[in-house]
């Protein structure tokens, strides 16, 4: 998506995207160009520089969501209206617990699949996507190790084969069989 009156500037690689951000912070700001930004490239550069891509140059909110460390920048990206940007910054391993509970209750199912397989979410958010309508969010949930064991063992007992069948495979989800319950782990 490019805004009336902005140039798209899609460099050949990340030394090209760095030399260009550093030649035209100020066109940049200006909000004279929609720079196109890969995720690895996004790594590359300081925190500054992605506040100042994400704040003008909308192509490329989604890779700097992914990359970002900084937890201002991802809660200021959790609240954009691309639903592809909020699913990224969901999806970054450095989302604040604060951005995650919020993108729990995210419109979109596929930004509240990726809040359940993060493994900062809130163990409460967890459990409020525990229960979520769409199969693949519940399976998010069974899937992520952070998962209460309680919750995991009720989606032992979920409808979908699939939820079912990772809960099972979670190593955090309490075992109930007789040996299990020998041993004191179930």
């Amino acid at each position: 998506m490019v805004e009336q009156g902005k140039q798209k500037i899609i460099p050949a690689d990340a030394d090209e995207c760095i030399k260009f951000v550093a030649e035209h912070r100020e066109e940049i700001a200006q909000g004279l160009y929609d720079l196109h930004l890969e995720k690895t490239w996004a790594k590359a550069f300081e925190a500054s520089d992605l506040l100042l891509i994400a704040r003008h140059c909308p192509g490329a909110r989604p890779a700097v969501a992914s990359a970002a460390k900084a937890a201002d920048l991802l809660e200021a990206l959790a609240t954009d209206a691309d639903g592809a940007v909020r699913e990224a910054v969901a999806d970054n391993p450095k989302a604040p617990a604060k951005s995650l509970e919020m993108l729990a209750d995210d419109p979109l199912s596929s930004v509240r699949m990726a809040v359940a397989g993060n493994l900062n979410t809130p163990a409460a958010s967890l459990e409020r996507l525990g229960r979520d309508a769409v199969n693949y969010v519940r399976w998010g949930v069974a899937n992520n190790e952070q998962s209460p064991p309680a919750l995991l063992k009720t989606l032992t007992q979920d409808t979908d084969f699939h939820v079912r069948n990772q809960a099972k495979q979670n190593p955090n989800t309490p075992k109930g069989g007789f040996f299990a319950r020998l041993l004191g782990r179930g």
